[in-house]
């Protein structure tokens, strides 16, 4: 009896940003959303920022405000890493009318 082993090669790569995180202009009260769409492997996790600050739990590819205030006023972007590297959106600046 015997059987024959699979081999299975795997590249791993660093992220790479596919979309980038675009600005918007609202109005109190609206909805926010911003996203980046992303590949690497293994998959890559997401931080998203407002200013320099990591937004606690905003841990996914898009990150959403449901009823925007002033101070929600500024720069957002999000750092995408894996376990081969990281990489920093653009800066997404949402502005209140």
């Amino acid at each position: 009896l015997s059987s024959n082993a699979a081999l299975q090669i795997v590249t791993y790569s660093a992220p790479t940003i596919t979309s980038q995180p675009v600005s918007s202009t609202l109005q109190a009260g609206q909805t926010f959303t911003v996203s980046v769409s992303a590949t690497g492997v293994p998959s890559p996790s997401y931080q998203w920022y407002k200013g320099n600050t990591a937004i606690n739990g905003a841990t996914s590819s898009s990150y959403q405000i449901n009823s925007v205030a002033s101070t929600d006023s500024g720069s957002y972007f999000v750092v995408v890493s894996n376990s081969v590297g990281s990489i920093t959106s653009n800066t997404a600046t949402l502005t209140l009318l």
